[in-house]
């Protein structure tokens, strides 16, 4: 699920986001503010994810925070194949 190949790619992404509803913006921001703080980019990225489909479930997201959603849950078919190949052998 990550498409980014370093944490600061992450984090460049994620600074350049500014969106209209505050909820949204306030979940990005506690994002940035975690992988500032070095957390692991994946359990960042994910926890974001996890709030925009909570937004997006209950029909309260805007355009732009489910444009910001679908492309944070877009494959990255090379990082989840490699996270998978341990439970092939």
């Amino acid at each position: 699920m990550t498409l980014f190949k370093k944490q600061q790619d992450a984090l460049s992404y994620l600074e350049t986001i500014h969106l209209d509803a505050s909820v949204e913006q306030a979940m990005v921001e506690r994002a940035i503010s975690q992988l500032k703080k070095k957390t692991y980019e994946r359990k960042v990225i994910v926890a974001l994810a996890v709030g925009f489909r909570k937004l997006a479930l209950e029909q309260q997201i805007s355009k732009a925070g489910l444009a910001v959603y679908v492309k944070l849950q877009k494959p990255s078919i090379g990082d989840d194949v490699g996270l998978t190949v341990g439970l092939w052998f």
